[in-house]
């Protein structure tokens, strides 16, 4: 269990009352805020995150000024490493698990689908000569991330495989350490410096899996303190507000054109924002909204890979049905289908694999 901070202590008269005003105020509304919340409403946060993802992805939509706001939306996939990070290290801490088991189940949750959408998008891209024979292969062995024929598949499957390969031996370095929260920088700075390394030698097609390293961590770090029932202290609060404005700060660099990357932003911003919406789910009557949310949040991969493979094919698809301007309507309709496909691939894939499992079972009777 990695230990509870200490509070601030005061030693001046002037301190210890402002000290006592923020603690009355931490008392109204401080406790409300857990750690916890993230696992409780994990499901309603993925949904969030997968619609923000698909929201992003609708590059085709007219907005106007609203082009700007959507580029945030481009936060969704680092909700997902988070909350990625965080649920498997609480797997691995509250079930004892082999490296390969571990692995292996993680594996057997996400390849099928892939499979089932990967392999007849990928025919398509072949027969429409936008992908090469050998994309099959590239794409199968998760390997088309770093080989980049063409017809590729999204990057997130090899990105979400090397997160499945880092966690477990990352969750045991944090938890094992005295300082977890400095090792999680540490890592973090390690994260930043490959994408620059990255960037500069013109392999920034790369980064899209190194410049979520820093969520990574902070996911396991926060999966730790759940399974270890850290409480949201006052001092934990400013600490992620600080870091919330150091994200807002990499932005104010981005504007003045100190960096290029303004994607580093989420690496500081993405916890803090699922503080909040969590507070927000846990507080507010949205009875609707949360079963909408955990609707999507529960069918995301299933959702995702249809988006980045069937719905990115809008060109297409907009010649068969887009009337009235700007493409609202085409969305809605591709929005709504997108999720219900994903639904229906994910009830499908349970199915299989339920079919496989008695099979399994049946075989293993039959034998003994």
């Amino acid at each position: 269990m990695i230990p509870v901070p200490g509070g601030i202590h005061h030693t001046n008269r002037d301190g210890g009352r402002k000290s006592a005003v923020f603690d009355r105020l931490w008392l109204q509304w401080g406790d409300m805020v857990k750690y916890s919340l993230l696992s409780k409403y994990r499901s309603q946060l993925m949904g969030f995150a997968m619609l923000s993802v698909m929201f992003y992805h609708a590059g085709y939509l007219e907005l106007g000024v609203l082009n700007a706001p959507r580029v945030l939306a481009f936060g969704g996939v680092d909700i997902f490493v988070l909350l990625s990070g965080m649920g498997l290290a609480m797997s691995l801490t509250r079930r004892r698990q082999g490296y390969g088991d571990f692995l292996i189940r993680r594996m057997g949750r996400v390849l099928p689908a892939y499979f089932i959408v990967m392999v007849p998008y990928t025919l398509y891209l072949f027969i429409a000569r936008r992908a090469n024979l050998s994309t099959f292969f590239w794409n199968a062995t998760l390997l088309q991330y770093w080989v980049r024929p063409n017809g590729h598949f999204n990057w997130y499957m090899t990105g979400i495989m090397i997160y499945y390969i880092l966690t477990p031996p990352l969750t045991v370095w944090l938890a094992r350490s005295h300082r977890p929260v400095l090792l999680t920088v540490l890592g973090s700075l390690v994260g930043f410096g490959i994408c620059e390394l990255l960037y500069r030698d013109g392999y920034w097609y790369y980064m899209d899996v190194f410049f979520r390293i820093p969520v990574l961590l902070e996911g396991i770090l926060l999966g730790l303190w759940i399974c270890g029932e850290r409480q949201f202290t006052r001092r934990d609060g400013l600490c992620w507000a600080a870091v919330f404005l150091g994200g807002v700060g990499v932005l104010a660099l981005f504007a003045c054109g100190v960096t290029e990357w303004a994607t580093y932003a989420f690496a500081f911003t993405t916890a803090p924002v699922c503080f909040v919406l969590a507070w927000l789910l846990d507080r507010l009557p949205l009875g609707p909204v949360k079963r909408a949310l955990a609707f999507v949040g529960e069918n995301s991969l299933e959702i995702y890979l249809l988006n980045v493979s069937l719905f990115s094919e809008h060109q297409l698809l907009r010649r068969f049905f887009d009337p009235g301007p700007g493409h609202y309507i085409y969305f809605a309709v591709a929005f709504a289908l997108n999720i219900l496909l994903g639904w229906g691939l994910h009830k499908a894939v349970g199915w299989l694999k339920k079919q496989i499992g008695a099979r399994k079972k049946s075989n293993l009777e039959i034998e003994h």
